[in-house]
């Protein structure tokens, strides 16, 4: 049976510099069936039309309208954003980061969108300028036995400006045990990044790698991030030269200093952190017959094309507009705010970025029932083989974080469940993204994936199955159908042990 690589990267990646060693366990089962692959496409993905789809119960048929294919259309018109980031505007640090004319071109996208579906009050509100990270240019090669090369998925980390010239040492996980009589001063160290599932819950966090290697004399350090295919990442390394790139480069890399060979990285970055333009939130209301409100969230940055964060948020958060604006006003017991947040990548971490930390400061949230937010919403489900991350058929299950009524809560299970939305059994006790900052702030759910893509070159289109933004976006609209048959005071959550303050809501996304 072929194995698929999802990622599309085959094996003649290293062309050119064939007299260097391939590590054999990355071979790709090369025998055929004569059924060949029917359920994959030409790049290893399944395509829309084999994707598991339950169909609506009869009960259901007012969500018939919210269609996965439009939204996934719209994943489509988002990644492109960040193409021309990178191919129009020249951006290295490119994708939809604040600041960059990528973001704003996705405000504007938002913003037209907001306007064709009749919101009102559609409008910016801008964040203070942020100091973020740009790179005039780069080159990273490596040598061996006199040849140089160039690895597909080498980045620079997000670093100040430097020139480097060293020989490259292979600790492991870079934990304690690794370094243990190891002499790494001056050298640069690799470290094999291993996601849990994705770059933020990720092992060279966990075990303090980076600190560990500059404490012990390193001069660079260098993230092979994953256990398959050939991700390529943004990540910081401690503000000191480093890089990143793929499982497979860098099991290159390993194999050829486990041979002996003594490998150098010439590392060469131009870079700063820069006060760049004001990025924006997008508003757009959706009036009702109360004041009392409802939140939709979706953040607006992404690194590179960002297709399931965020695209995938944003893409279900328009089809809610949509969907909602077609109810008559009168029909619509509460106003729903749809808010495009400036996001929380870059410096900002995990736990909201400047977006969402403005609504908690200056929005009153006494009347607001419940707060939605759309992020990292849909991704196929995917399989280990091996060192090749093989792509189902499925959606991926999501984390869940509810902060609601117990009354509310068997009705949102009933919700997800009638949908197909998979989650984990045990819920997160707190929210993380752009839901970190407003989480306590009144009753709210977050369904989230953070997958090996999430932060990576390869987050395209085709990770986000249109089924999936179709059943999560079902499933939403009905909850806020659901919230509406109770009051206020109904919803409230009940009191909670070591209940954490409003805006506090931690963890990564």
């Amino acid at each position: 049976m072929k194995r698929v690589i999802a990622t599309g990267l085959v094996l003649s990646l290293f062309a050119g510099v064939a007299a260097i060693a391939q590590p054999q366990s990355l071979n790709v089962n090369k025998t055929q069936n004569p059924l060949g692959q029917p359920l994959v496409d030409a790049r290893g993905f399944p395509p829309d039309d084999v994707m598991i789809e339950i169909p609506l119960r009869p009960d259901d048929q007012k969500y018939a309208g919210l269609r996965g294919a439009p939204m996934k259309a719209m994943v489509e018109e988002i990644a492109a954003i960040s193409r021309r980031d990178r191919d129009v505007h020249g951006n290295i640090y490119w994708g939809r980061n604040a600041g960059s004319q990528g973001h704003v071109e996705a405000e504007d996208w938002t913003v037209a969108k907001f306007n064709k579906l009749g919101l009102t009050n559609v409008h910016k509100v801008f964040a203070p300028p942020l100091a973020m990270w740009q790179a005039k240019s780069y080159d990273i090669t490596f040598a061996v036995d006199g040849m140089t090369f160039k690895l597909p998925s080498a980045r620079p980390s997000l670093s100040e400006s430097t020139t480097q010239d060293l020989e490259m040492m292979w600790l492991g996980q870079g934990s304690a045990a690794d370094f243990a009589g190891r002499d790494v001063r001056g050298k640069a160290v690799i470290i094999q990044d291993i996601p849990l599932p994705g770059d933020i819950r990720h092992t060279i966090a966990l075990e303090g790698a980076v600190k560990r290697a500059f404490d012990n004399g390193a001069a660079m350090v260098c993230n092979a991030y994953g256990l398959s295919d050939n991700f390529s990442d943004w990540q910081n390394t401690a503000n000191k030269p480093g890089c990143n790139m793929g499982y497979r480069d860098g099991i290159r890399l390993r194999n050829l200093i486990g041979e002996g060979k003594k490998v150098r990285i010439n590392y060469k970055l131009d870079a700063s952190r820069a006060v760049r333009l004001p990025a924006a939130t997008v508003w757009g209301t959706l009036p009702g017959n109360t004041a009392e409100e409802i939140f939709v969230v979706a953040h607006l940055d992404a690194f590179f094309e960002g297709a399931l964060d965020n695209a995938s948020g944003m893409a279900v958060m328009v089809g809610l507009a949509e969907h909602f604006a077609k109810i008559p006003k009168s029909q619509r017991r509460r106003t729903i705010h749809f808010v495009g947040s400036v996001g929380h990548h870059g410096p900002f971490g995990g736990a909201g970025g400047p977006g969402t930390k403005q609504i908690h400061d200056t929005h009153d949230f006494s009347k607001t029932a419940f707060i939605i937010n759309l992020e990292h919403v849909a991704v196929i489900r995917t399989k280990y083989w091996g060192p090749n991350l093989r792509p189902t058929t499925a959606v991926s299950p999501m984390r869940w974080t509810f902060d609601g009524s117990p009354k509310l809560l068997p009705m949102v299970r009933d919700s997800l469940e009638r949908f197909n939305v998979a989650t984990t059994a045990d819920m997160d006790p707190t929210a993380g993204g752009e839901m970190g900052q407003i989480f306590r702030d009144a009753p709210s759910l977050q369904l989230i994936t953070s997958p090996e893509i999430k932060h990576t070159e390869q987050d395209t289109p085709e990770w986000v199955p249109a089924v999936g933004l179709q059943q999560v976006a079902r499933a939403y609209a009905r909850i806020i159908d659901q919230v509406n048959t109770f009051s206020l005071q109904d919803i409230q959550p009940g009191k909670w042990p070591a209940r954490p303050p409003a805006g506090t809501g931690g963890g990564g996304e």
